[in-house]
């Protein structure tokens, strides 16, 4: 806890040399982060004056911006100060983190509001059973395979073991170092904690048990990371040996990798020829498990320190920005899905879109409920990549992801 106060005592200091502008009930200000300029375009020209014009009366809307190597600190310097912008943007897993902290605004969504979103969205927007904010728009990742080069025989695999086999069958390594890999994750290496969670997932189990306390030591987090690390040693028999060579353009159609977790921003268009020899699907299963899809579902968050007075504008922009229309609209201008069922009409035309959204609706799991999750990130990182290096052993990893995991939840008010 000594920790969390200091780093209050430093966003509060910083806030008093950076104060938010004041808010006023004639104005909004919405904080947006990991969109591209167009993006940002698009809310600056096109739906805040749309919104203003609806509206019918005299509405400033403003947008700040930022990364989000700096989201975690920003965010938490708002909500936890009581001080900053009408709507802050989200992630996927940050209900966890923040639900308490944020408004319910259960009474000002009824079941049309609602209905037109995907179960997962609602669940993702929602703590305590109340809903905090509205879905803007996912990012589904699946695994892609590149069929034209997969060896004779191979099939997309469907279980650990399946994906084991078909990593071996597709990878190449001479002279001690990688020619082609049968798999790379979405960091373009060998290990995401992103990708971990979704196979704890996959195999079958959960980041917790009931009582709130971390499930790091279980026997399915431990079947996760002896398939990751055997994986890894297929492709890297050793840790001396060398990736692959320097390649220009996207991963998948490099002719170097045979399958991998990318997002949609780093696969080649979906008018491109080569998605002819591209199969898309779930991420595969542990022995006690079902193949998933990770779900990465942003959102839109109104904090506790807005006033009730200004609600009724806050839900209304809310309930505008995920429109259908511009739910459509803002998918064509960043690639990004939308999150509403009612908008994929004028997107599955397009095959690639067409299966991607008919995986998500099967195996969708949306990446959400991560508690602490600014903390448990570079943990999981540290702690697992000694194992997968041999510079530490299953059982002391899992001791220590445990332990070091459970005092934070513990530091962060999870646990009683």
């Amino acid at each position: 806890m000594k920790r969390i106060f200091a780093l209050l005592l430093v966003l509060m200091m910083v806030m008093a040399l950076n104060p938010v502008k004041a808010q006023n009930a004639g104005s909004l200000e919405i904080y947006i982060t990991g969109l591209p300029e167009s993006g940002l375009d698009w809310f600056r020209n096109e739906a805040f004056p749309a919104f203003a014009e609806s509206y019918g009366a005299d509405v400033n809307l403003e947008i700040l911006t930022g990364g989000w190597g700096d989201f975690d600190a920003t965010v938490a310097g708002w909500i936890t100060t009581g001080s900053g912008p009408d709507i802050v943007y989200l992630g996927s897993e940050y209900a966890a983190t923040y639900g308490s902290l944020l408004k319910d605004l259960s009474d000002y969504f009824d079941e049309s509001d609602l209905s037109a979103f995907l179960p997962a969205a609602v669940e993702t927007v929602s703590w305590d059973g109340m809903v905090r904010g509205l879905p803007l728009l996912m990012s589904p990742r699946p695994i892609f395979y590149r069929t034209d080069l997969m060896a004779e025989g191979s099939e997309i695999p469907t279980t650990f073991e399946e994906a084991l086999a078909f990593v071996e069958a597709n990878s190449i390594v001479e002279d001690n170092a990688m020619v082609q890999m049968g798999f790379m994750d979405i960091g373009s290496g060998l290990f995401d904690a992103q990708e971990f969670i979704g196979y704890i997932w996959s195999a079958g189990g959960e980041l917790y048990y009931e009582d709130g306390t971390s499930a790091f030591d279980s026997d399915v987090v431990a079947e996760v990371l002896q398939y990751m690390y055997d994986r890894r040693r297929v492709m890297l028999p050793t840790e001396a040996t060398a990736g692959l060579p320097p390649f220009e353009g996207y991963p998948i159609t490099s002719d170097r990798v045979v399958s991998g977790i990318f997002p949609l921003w780093n696969m080649p268009p979906t008018s491109d020829e080569v998605w002819d020899d591209i199969v898309i699907a779930p991420y595969p299963a542990g022995t006690a498990g079902e193949p998933i899809v990770q779900v990465f579902i942003d959102w839109l968050s109104v904090p506790q320190y807005v006033p009730d007075e200004k609600l009724e504008l806050v839900t209304d922009f809310l309930k505008f920005i995920t429109s259908q229309e511009n739910a459509i609209a803002l998918s064509e201008v960043v690639g990004y899905t939308p999150v509403r069922e009612d908008a994929w009409d004028a997107i599955r035309e397009n095959p690639v879109w067409d299966t991607m959204l008919d995986l998500t609706v099967t195996y969708g799991r949306s990446f959400s409920d991560i508690r602490a999750s600014a903390e448990l990130r570079p943990l999981i990182v540290e702690q697992v990549m000694l194992f997968l290096s041999d510079q530490q052993s299953l059982e002391d990893t899992q001791m220590f992801l445990k332990e070091d995991y459970d005092g934070i939840l513990a530091d962060n008010g999870y646990l009683d």
